[in-house]
């Protein structure tokens, strides 16, 4: 070992990474933009899509980092300020501040002839054996063209912080994922109306099913193959929610878990109460009026386009091939085009990420030290890590969109980091 390693990032992704290295023993050190840990889950973070009413999508329970649960006062479902702590709190558990560099922004990396790593930042260069991108997905917003000419504001959802900012305001929301709906049901409460747009049909989940946190319902109960879980839950989603277009929305034009499922349990509330109304796609605007394929149309003072993010890696993205604004990697951390440049933390998945991020930063630790301890093993690995696809989806049939280019289905990538884990073995 030359240099040490540098982990771009001390957010959830980085923290975990640097857990890793340090079981190890290797040398590393993280280069953190921001004056403190914890990613976007710092509201004052430049930068971040963070807002003031945001909850964690997955139950305390499963959220946790491996071996450090979060504490039994939280919450079902913690928010945004419950989590920031939680996250520094395993930062100082794991005595990684000594090693985090703040205040420095990653301009570049560059590869040298010899091997390695140089890295520049706004103060600094350093030298790294290996550099892993843990700076996360949602800081470049995703922000599409709409069909004609709005006189009002349109900004991306990224921009919003607090509900107060829709008062007095006629809003439309548009995206299908769970920050536009959960954004829709809170300006629900504080706008004077509220339209939220999709393109599609969606299957709302509750967040409790039986007086249990929905994932931890799932999984408590026996490990069952996808086609029959689809066909399980949607039973269950009958019985609790019923048929939700009898509501005003949409019907799915997918099986359930064929698409990133959206959980929550107030939409049909504000629905069913007048205060939210689910509209079709876009199709034109003119002035403040606009109007929607399903031949609605509506004035609004403000739109927010809460569409989502691309997975720019801005200081290295020239060391990888991307498909659909995400890297192409294996594994969601390997990258076949050059080595020793890792991802972690770019997915999107039906489990808990923090879980999963845990194992497959241990899966790099587990490449590095192999490279170290046995290189002509590690060149072989190196070769299947070139040639291989690994299985992240498993027999889910996902919607055909970007979004799910890198989506990842949880037993099925455990399955393929038990296989390469086996291989890392020295």
């Amino acid at each position: 070992m030359k240099y040490p390693i540098c982990i771009v990032g001390a957010g959830p992704a980085g923290l975990t990474m640097a857990k890793n290295l340090r079981k190890h023993d290797l040398d590393f050190f993280i280069l953190e933009k921001y004056s403190d840990t914890g990613g976007i889950w710092d509201m004052k973070n430049p930068g971040t899509p963070m807002y003031e009413a945001a909850h964690f999508i997955s139950s305390k329970t499963l959220s946790g980092f491996p071996g450090f649960p979060m504490p039994d006062e939280y919450p079902d479902y913690p928010n945004q300020k419950q989590i920031l702590d939680y996250i520094r709190s395993f930062a100082q558990k794991e005595n990684l501040y000594p090693n985090i560099k703040f205040n420095e922004e990653v301009k570049f990396v560059e590869k040298t002839k010899d091997g390695f790593w140089q890295i520049k930042t706004n103060k600094n260069v350093y030298l790294a054996d290996s550099v892993i991108c843990a700076t996360g997905g949602q800081w470049h917003a995703n922000i599409p063209k709409l069909p004609g000419s709005f006189s009002g504001t349109i900004r991306h959802s990224q921009t919003f912080k607090k509900s107060e900012e829709f008062k007095n305001k006629k809003v439309l929301i548009v995206g299908g994922g769970n920050s536009a709906v959960d954004i829709a049901c809170e300006a629900a409460v504080y706008a004077d109306e509220v339209w939220l747009s999709m393109r599609r049909g969606y299957h709302f989940l509750p967040k409790h099913i039986f007086g249990q946190p929905a994932d931890v319902f799932a999984h408590e109960g026996p490990k069952i193959p996808m086609f029959i879980q689809q066909k399980v839950f949607g039973w269950l989603l009958k019985l609790i929610v019923g048929d939700q277009t009898k509501y005003g929305l949409p019907k799915p034009d997918h099986k359930l878990f064929e698409s990133h499922p959206l959980l929550n349990s107030q939409v049909i509330h504000h629905v069913t109460h007048g205060n939210l109304k689910v509209v079709g796609d876009l199709q034109n605007i003119e002035n403040y009026t606009v109007f929607f394929n399903d031949g609605k149309r509506h004035e609004f003072d403000e739109i927010i386009l809460a569409t989502g993010y691309h997975f720019h890696i801005p200081y290295a993205s020239q060391y990888f091939d991307w498909l659909n604004e995400r890297p192409v990697t294996n594994l969601n951390v390997f990258n076949p085009k050059t080595d020793n440049i890792f991802t972690l933390g770019l997915l999107e998945t039906n489990s808990a990420a923090y879980t999963l991020i845990d194992q497959l930063s241990g899966l790099i630790a587990d490449y590095i030290v192999l490279q170290y301890d046995n290189p002509e093993k590690a060149k072989t690995v190196r070769n299947i890590i070139e040639t291989e696809k690994f299985d992240i989806h498993g027999k889910l049939k996902l919607i055909d969109s970007a979004r799910h280019t890198g989506y990842v289905e949880a037993d099925a990538i455990q399955k393929s980091i038990k296989k390469i884990k086996k291989m890392l073995r020295p």
